[in-house]
């Protein structure tokens, strides 16, 4: 691994060129990362993912000799991504790839992650400047054209944004936004990019992608929160890792979360995915404040919140576009054989369910909710 521990980097112990000789292996390998042979190209990233690999929650310290190298491999990972989601090279096998490396990558470059180094004051982007670029790749490719081929990548950028912001679980940030209040108004980039990592992909996801008025952008960001509140939930379960930035952060826009989980469940155009997505993150989400300890008013508040959603929210079964899970399985295998990134089908769906069973799911919901029993509703929730 060419991630390590221990901060003594600059002794001359006959390590120097081992450590030379790994920065141009890693160059090498992200530049090998757009070749046009595919297998060739998941090699790159695969190798990429064995290298950066690391056991625990806090990524280890990068050796310095390793930044510049780093670097390359997370410009030439962003040239990748833009390549594979586009219009005319989407590739599910390699976007998936790609997303792997992505977020080890960027996990395991954390500690350089406000360095700067020789190569920006010659105009090539540092290392922390392509570590933004790179997740804002990540964001662009739900809903892209390769997303439309396989939606379960959105699963994957979750995965790989989780990587990245929970790298470095406490202590301060040197980033000038950090602990700012968000600034009303559309997105902001550059403030954006002032944020350490755990902040960085909530603003983004709520202020940009979640505001979407693109039905399956926004059906994309449901597996990403599932993936964040999902992560938190579980760390959450050891008291130990409950002070850790991210599950501090998660825990702050519970609300918000519960929220858009509701508001995309409800959709007509939510898919299939989108509602086995939201139902888990609602389920998540009331794990995640029972292992916390919260008081127990706000226990109560998420409670009421979902009681009312699904007293008031009549589309449960109701819409024409209602998609099954055999329809899911049947579109993505039509649009993996017949792509065309012109016309797309925006549907909703209910997990296989039929009319019948779809009926007696209303029934139980709303006997659960006039009985005032939100651990009922949860349950069904998961069914």
């Amino acid at each position: 691994r060419l991630a390590e521990a221990g901060m003594g980097q600059d002794v001359e112990d006959g390590t120097s060129d081992c450590w030379a000789v790994c920065a141009d292996i890693v160059s090498l390998l992200g530049k090998g990362l757009m070749h046009s042979d595919a297998a060739i190209g998941n090699a790159c990233s695969r190798a990429i993912v064995i290298a950066f690999s690391y056991e625990g929650q806090d990524a280890p310290n990068l050796n310095k000799k390793l930044f510049d190298a780093v670097a390359v491999a997370l410009d030439k990972m962003n040239a990748s991504l833009k390549k594979f989601a586009s219009i005319d090279h989407a590739d599910a096998n390699r976007a998936e790839s790609l997303i792997q490396a992505s977020g080890l990558l960027l996990a395991a470059s954390t500690s350089g992650a406000g360095s700067s180094n020789a190569s920006e004051k010659d105009g090539i982007v540092g290392l922390g400047g392509a570590r933004l670029q790179l997740v804002d790749s990540l964001f662009g490719i739900l809903g892209s054209a390769v997303y439309k081929k396989d939606d379960e990548l959105s699963l994957a950028v979750g995965e790989a944004l989780v990587k990245y912001a929970d790298a470095f679980g406490q202590g301060e940030w040197s980033s000038t936004g950090s602990g700012a209040e968000w600034p009303k108004g559309p997105y902001d980039a550059e403030f954006a990019f002032s944020l350490p990592p755990h902040v960085h992909i909530l603003y983004t996801l709520f202020e940009r992608e979640l505001k979407s008025s693109n039905p399956m952008k926004k059906n994309s960001c449901a597996p990403v929160m599932l993936a964040i509140v999902g992560h938190a939930s579980r760390l959450c379960i050891d008291t130990i890792f409950s002070q850790r930035a991210m599950i501090q952060e998660v825990i702050k826009f519970m609300v918000r979360f519960q929220n858009n989980f509701i508001h995309l469940l409800s959709h007509p155009k939510a898919t299939q995915l989108t509602r086995e997505c939201c139902c888990r993150g609602i389920a998540a989400l009331r794990g995640l404040s029972t292992a916390i300890s919260t008081p127990a008013t706000e226990t109560e508040s998420l409670n009421s919140r979902l009681l009312k959603a699904f007293c008031e929210t009549s589309n449960y079964g109701g819409s024409a576009m209602i998609e099954t899970e055999a329809q899911a399985r049947e579109r993505r295998d039509g649009e993996a054989s017949n792509f065309d990134a012109t016309t797309s089908a925006e549907v909703g769906g209910t997990s296989g369910l039929s009319e019948a069973a779809l009926g007696a799911y209303r029934e139980m919901a709303s006997a659960a909710v006039s009985c005032d029993r939100p651990d009922v509703l949860y349950s069904l929730m998961m069914l």
